[in-house]
């Protein structure tokens, strides 16, 4: 009771002389005045949306959703509000319950379910991902033989490719190297990762560049090769199918021609394309040729025992896979639980996102 005290005289506080953003004098007397007009961006169609409309949007617990949108916060996005920013840090800093975050949503924010007028659908999918921990050197050695690259020296669009760059075609520094290339297949799909070297110590790496070329599914080609059943194509399968047939690795993976380039960062952060630390289960990767960079976005199944979505996600990342409207890389966080659940996550969803009022798409 005492926490919503002091919220109710922050909001007095704070938005006695800001009406006018809002565009209504009456904004924290009656309530959020949501708009009730249908959006059309590209291929994208906002239809506006009740809370009571989105399935679990109550009982979805909120506190980590609201750790990443105060991350968010600290950068400069379209879609952040420089009041709705305050408030919310008073609420993480307070400690406040989830009924009041689930109330700060719903007074600032319009919420409207995601619509794909190209294909003419209202469902995407949710696919994850993870920050995948390698074992590494800063030395060649005959163990540790795979490179890290830097950014290279000679970098343009479109760079050698990559069955080019493993054939020696590239001037970039070695940042480390690491014992697996199927490993490091997978480190240049997730965009960052921990080398822990054999000292105990670690380096963190994070996306600096990519040579230029769209990535190309290898779970598709083995399919399409090896009459593999696309629902056994999970990450962990295809590793496991890779490391027991080792004469099609070369054919495989060179199959996607796309290679990423990577810097230092600090060790165990997981950077997402906003430039902020992404918090597990939380935060989820996007098209942003659509969603606004730090949109909230609500995902569901509509299943009640649903333990993965059912919640409100933060759009922090992107991804060179991650294409479409209605299209989520959910991140699970670091090492090999994470990997897991990354690499069996591939579900279809509805996506709801949640508009500040004023905002627009247009500007």
């Amino acid at each position: 009771m005492f926490l919503k005290i002091i919220f109710t005289i922050f909001l007095t506080f704070v938005f006695s002389g800001c009406s006018h953003r809002f565009g209504n004098k009456d904004f924290f007397q009656n309530g959020f005045q949501g708009s009730d007009e249908v959006i059309y961006y590209k291929d994208m169609k906002l239809i506006p949306v009740s809370y009571s409309e989105i399935f679990n949007w109550k009982n979805d617990n909120k506190q980590n959703s609201l750790k990443a949108f105060v991350r968010g916060c600290q950068k400069n996005s379209k879609i952040n509000v420089k009041d709705i920013c305050d408030l919310a840090k008073v609420l993480l800093e307070t400690k406040s319950d989830n009924e009041d975050i689930t109330q700060f949503f719903e007074e600032n924010f319009q919420a409207y379910k995601i619509f794909d007028r190209y294909k003419n659908k209202d469902k995407g999918k949710v696919t994850g991902y993870y920050l995948p921990v390698l074992e590494g050197s800063l030395t060649k050695t005959e163990k540790f033989k795979y490179p890290i690259y830097a950014k290279p020296r000679d970098f343009k669009l479109p760079y050698y490719t990559h069955q080019e760059i493993d054939q020696g075609k590239i001037d970039a520094d070695v940042i480390c190297w690491v014992a697996d290339r199927i490993d490091r297949f997978f480190l240049h799909i997730q965009g960052s990762g921990v080398i822990r070297l054999q000292d105990g110590s670690t380096i963190g790496i994070g996306y600096v560049a990519q040579n230029g070329y769209s990535y190309r599914s290898i779970g598709t080609y083995m399919h399409q090769r090896f009459k593999i059943p696309l629902y056994k194509l999970s990450a962990q399968y295809i590793k496991n199918w890779l490391k027991k047939h080792p004469q099609y690795a070369d054919e495989v993976l060179h199959h996607n021609k796309s290679f990423v380039f990577f810097k230092k960062q600090k060790s165990g952060l997981a950077i997402g394309a906003m430039g902020v630390d992404l918090v597990p289960q939380s935060t989820i990767a996007v098209d942003l040729r659509y969603i606004p960079i730090g949109s909230p976005i609500f995902i569901t199944e509509e299943k009640s025992n649903d333990k993965i979505l059912n919640h409100l996600f933060m759009a922090q990342d992107t991804g060179g896979a991650i294409k479409g409207v209605i299209r989520a890389d959910l991140f699970f966080g670091m090492g090999e639980k994470a990997g897991k659940l990354a690499g069996t996550t591939n579900r279809q969803a509805y996506f709801y996102i949640l508009l500040p009022l004023g905002f627009d798409f247009f500007q």
